[in-house]
């Protein structure tokens, strides 16, 4: 899905949170949005998702203003799993609600994209490490076959290695299944390994935008500061 944003505005009272936005979210691609705490990028990405309303502008989905949210998924920052339900019962959350049985192949078939060991089907989430519950926080956003994936933060809370783990998986699995996939972020790191192209948001308004493998090559003060202060060892 290709997602057009021009001229977006949204405001919480009297103060605009996204001033003046317009990008657009490549089919197939991996799009970084980039931007210090506070800078309006969740706040983005719920809009897109249509979680909040907008003030100004417009968001076409495919060319059309309407669109059904279910071809959308989440991967939220802390995983947000559900501690009295199982591991398999996490990442089939939406046929288990509904009372339905038969999702224990698919699961174990998800398990193994995001590398889990199915010897945790019938685990709870306090009984694995951080690192596999950001996979089964990935493989329940995957559950339904969304078109487009929004992670919020992916590698939040992990320890260097296991943040590049949970990036080279994130970019397997959007390649392999064709998805379009929009991450925010303030990691530069999982930016350059992840995305193909990015947006820098700083106060509301779009300052850098490019190819994510020419990061670092940015001319742009305002994004160069961000860069100075962020992780960026290899």
């Amino acid at each position: 899905m290709k997602i057009e944003i021009r001229n977006l505005k949204k405001r919480f009272n009297d103060n605009f949170v996204l001033k003046d936005i317009s990008l657009t979210i490549e089919k197939n691609k991996s799009t970084i949005i980039l931007g210090q705490s506070g800078c309006g990028k969740s706040v983005l990405i719920k809009t897109i998702y249509q979680l909040f309303s907008f003030d100004d502008g417009f968001i076409l989905y495919d060319g059309k203003s309407e669109v059904d949210i279910d071809k959308f998924s989440m991967l939220f920052q802390y995983g947000a799993l559900f501690d009295s339900l199982k591991i398999s019962e996490n990442i089939a959350f939406t046929d288990f609600i509904n009372n339905k049985t038969n999702f224990n192949k698919k699961v174990i078939s998800l398990m193994n994209d995001v590398g889990l060991d199915k010897s945790i089907f019938d685990k709870y989430p306090s009984e694995i490490s951080g690192g596999m519950k950001k996979r089964v926080a990935f493989a329940r956003a995957l559950y339904k076959n969304p078109k487009v994936i929004f992670l919020d933060e992916p590698t939040t809370g992990l320890d260097p290695i296991n943040s590049d783990k949970i990036n080279e998986l994130i970019l397997k699995v959007i390649t392999k299944r064709k998805i379009t996939a929009v991450t925010i972020t303030h990691d530069i790191k999982s930016a350059i390994k992840t995305g193909d192209q990015y947006y820098f948001i700083d106060k509301g308004i779009i300052q850098d935008k490019g190819d994510c493998k020419k990061i670092l090559k940015t001319k742009n003060k305002v994004f160069k500061s961000f860069i100075t202060g962020a992780d960026i060892k290899q």
